[in-house]
């Protein structure tokens, strides 16, 4: 990324008061800031420190929780639930414990660790916030014109300027015109969080990243999982040989995958709810105790009022360059409202993108060496191009893997799934995608990237020395598999 020196920021001039208005009063100047951040999630309060170590003056709005989506509803709850059912299952299916098989999990104990976890990263944020003197106020905010914002809370309305104006206001869950979310038997990804009792059966109507590691937990808790998807492939973001050996994976686990399958209405019974679903032109009902809506999230921008200031949007997102920049200077958006790449750590890069461009910097987001991390079981990571992405780019192209069952590593953790996939190009040996299916994949992407952005060649990766034992020595010997060197695999 880029980064050439532009004059600093300088403090904004003493503003002249506006005209009086009973229904939205002034509040003094000294409310007046650098940098505005509407939405408290991981972009907006990453920005907020990034731009208060930069030295600007920063307010940061916020209507609900700290943490956003990701702290409260999604990155961090699921973990939390993904631990415990792993710990679960490795229990349960190891015999070296005495009657481990009749082990059981107290799901109530597993949702208060759960709220534990949530609350504590929400005070160290606050801490955070705290320590760099970012002002932090609650309420609902709303564009006046371009360099001022009124919130709102109970009932009552102050007026904030700044020079700059960051929305990161995140998303929420989408739904579907034919499916009601009721919140008792049909539940959205958020209700799915604090359940009760572990259903028998559970439906989940979307294949997608959250879908499938919904599928993943109650799966791990014992339920009976079936998920409905519309496209050809579940997570089709992801390469395609990656999604076959996770498709095997978890139906080997008991997960019953339908695809190409179109919900077209769910009815709750007296104990179930009845989905009728058709595919390849035949319709069908199938049933479960409890249905999940997993079809996507849409962005809030809703009450912002940008039309009054004339943001454009592109469908329902914030349209925005690669600065972050919106079409009306001073206003930028960042995360999940501007739609190009839905994930807690792009809106935290996105944030830094954004707030140092505003401090007189330039940086720009290249997403191709933005990670994707899936936490099923086992997990699914990338960066780059897939497979056939580099083909249908004209790349001459060569591909290195080495299976986990060859790694020692993955053996004596009893997790011999998966594999790691790096494709390069043939001449040059430039990486141009890094695919891996395995125990802890989320972890060993962070090197690949690494080697990407200091675009490293698939020879330099080749030659790292990894500890030993380690399934990071899975990557190593992809890329010496690449020149046909691997040590840990039969000579072809």
């Amino acid at each position: 990324m880029a980064m050439t020196p532009k004059p600093p920021v300088q403090a904004p001039p003493t503003p002249m008061p506006p005209q009086a208005s009973s229904a939205v009063p002034r509040r003094a100047t000294k409310e007046d800031y650098d940098i505005a951040l509407l939405g408290a999630g991981p972009g907006g309060y990453v920005a907020a420190i990034r731009a208060a170590q930069m030295g600007a003056r920063v307010v940061l709005i916020e209507k609900g929780e700290l943490g956003g989506t990701c702290v409260n509803w999604g990155c961090i709850p699921t973990k939390s639930f993904l631990s415990d059912v792993g710990t679960y299952q490795k229990v349960k299916q190891s015999d070296l414990f005495i009657h481990g098989s009749k082990v059981s999990l107290d799901l109530k104990k597993m949702v208060s660790r759960k709220n534990k976890v949530v609350e504590t990263i929400r005070r160290g944020i606050s801490m955070l916030l705290e320590s760099q003197n970012v002002s932090l106020i609650r309420g609902i905010g709303k564009f006046i014109d371009p360099k001022t914002i009124e919130v709102s809370r109970d009932g009552k309305g102050e007026i904030h300027t700044a020079r700059n104006i960051v929305i990161a206001t995140g998303s929420q869950v989408a739904s579907l015109p034919t499916v009601k979310i009721d919140r008792k038997m049909i539940l959205s990804s958020d209700d799915a969080l604090n359940l009760n009792e572990i259903p028998k059966e559970v439906l989940i109507i979307g294949g997608g990243v959250v879908g499938v590691e919904f599928a993943t937990i109650f799966n791990g808790l014992g339920s009976k999982v079936t998920i409905l998807e519309m496209l050809p492939q579940i997570i089709s973001t992801e390469d395609e040989e990656v999604i076959r050996g996770l498709r095997m994976l978890l139906e080997k686990r008991g997960v019953e995958i339908l695809t190409q399958a179109k919900v077209l209405d769910a009815s709750p019974r007296k104990d179930k709810v009845e989905v009728t679903v058709e595919q390849e032109g035949k319709r069908e009902k199938v049933s479960a105790e409890k249905v999940v809506l997993a079809v996507g999230r849409t962005p809030c921008t809703e009450g912002l009022d940008l039309a009054k200031i004339g943001v454009q949007i592109d469908g329902k997102f914030i349209k925005v360059n690669s600065r972050m920049e919106t079409n009306v200077e001073g206003i930028y958006a960042i995360g999940d409202v501007n739609g190009k790449l839905m994930l807690a750590h792009a809106a935290s890069a996105e944030g830094f993108a954004a707030v140092e461009n505003i401090m007189g910097k330039t940086r720009e987001i290249d997403y191709q060496k933005i990670p994707s991390c899936i936490y099923t079981s086992p997990e699914v990571a990338s960066v780059g191009l897939k497979e056939s992405e580099a083909k249908q780019k004209g790349y001459d192209i060569q591909v290195g893997k080495f299976p986990y069952l060859n790694s020692g590593k993955a053996l004596a953790m009893g997790e011999p799934d998966g594999f790691v996939k790096i494709i390069a190009e043939k001449e040059l040996g430039q990486i141009l995608g890094v695919h891996i299916l395995g125990e802890h994949a989320t972890d060993l992407i962070g090197e690949c990237v690494l080697a990407m952005n200091v675009e490293a060649s698939i020879e330099d990766l080749g030659e790292v020395v990894k500890g030993h034992p380690t399934l990071s020595e899975a990557v190593t010997e992809a890329a010496l598999d690449w020149q046909k060197m691997a040590i840990h695999l039969p000579k072809k």
